[in-house]
């Protein structure tokens, strides 16, 4: 935790403009002006923000925007909480405002690997894609390498959404060329049959296969579960920006 002093206006915009809200918090911000704030950062990066209302005597709990991720506009911040001194409810409520940041964020960065692949399509005819393939969507691709294991591995463990016999054939398709290797299959000696298809064409071909399997079964699933699907976003921070016609969100589904 650090305390952050804002005790000057140019510093208080700062703050605002960090803020993730929708909620009470933002409303705080802007009304009152607060001259410092607490900042909580998780393990993860996630870093949550506290600012007391001392009229109110509350203090008001909200999301720091997530860093290195271009905001998608379609997606609804999670709202800010506010909590009373000795809240004996205050460890769910923090725990629920977690769980709505995890699904936004979710939802954003298979939003924004949808648009890489809508991106994509406009952009490459079939048999147009050169060897080595051009930089932008070459780096659309890493987005997705860098992602993909992390949706598969938490789609696998997922048991509150039921795959059909198809899906359950695709997710194995998808796991053998981009997912990690099963560790029963590392102690037996074997490894999982990689398919003949270019990675790349099968990125162009079933990545949005993937991207809508994920967005099904997030929309099944508890809140507290897209918690395992969202620390892919750690693992892409450092990847190079989407190209400018991706983030202009070509097909928004």
């Amino acid at each position: 935790m650090r305390i952050e002093n804002y005790s000057m206006e140019v510093w208080q915009g700062d703050l605002a403009a960090g803020i993730w809200d929708t909620g009470p918090l933002l409303h705080s911000l802007e009304r009152d002006r607060p001259t410092v704030a607490a900042i909580l950062q998780g393990e993860r990066g996630i870093e949550v923000a506290v600012v007391q209302d001392a009229r109110q005597d509350v203090y008001h709990v909200g999301m720091i925007a997530p860093k290195n991720m271009y905001l998608d506009e379609t997606v609804t911040p999670p709202s800010s909480i506010t909590l009373r001194p000795a809240d004996a409810s205050a460890a769910r409520k923090v725990t629920a405002l977690l769980d709505s940041y995890d699904q936004a964020v979710l939802q954003m960065q298979l939003n924004h690997l949808g648009d890489d692949l809508a991106w994509a399509h406009e952009s490459f005819e079939p048999g147009t894609v050169t060897d080595p393939p051009r930089h932008d969507l070459a780096d659309a691709f890493t987005r997705f390498v860098a992602v993909a294991p992390h949706i598969i591995a938490a789609l696998r463990t997922n048991d509150t959404y039921t795959f059909n016999k198809h899906e359950k054939a695709f997710l194995e398709r998808m796991d053998a060329a981009f997912g990690r290797p099963d560790p029963a299959q590392e102690d037996a000696g074997t490894t999982p049959q990689i398919p003949s298809v270019d990675p790349l064409a099968l990125w162009l071909i079933d990545g949005e296969g993937l991207v809508e399997l994920a967005r099904d079964a997030s929309r099944a699933a508890p809140a507290h579960t897209a918690a395992s699907l969202v620390r892919a976003v750690a693992a892409s921070r450092a990847l190079p920006s989407p190209p400018v016609q991706a983030r202009l969100a070509l097909s928004r589904r």
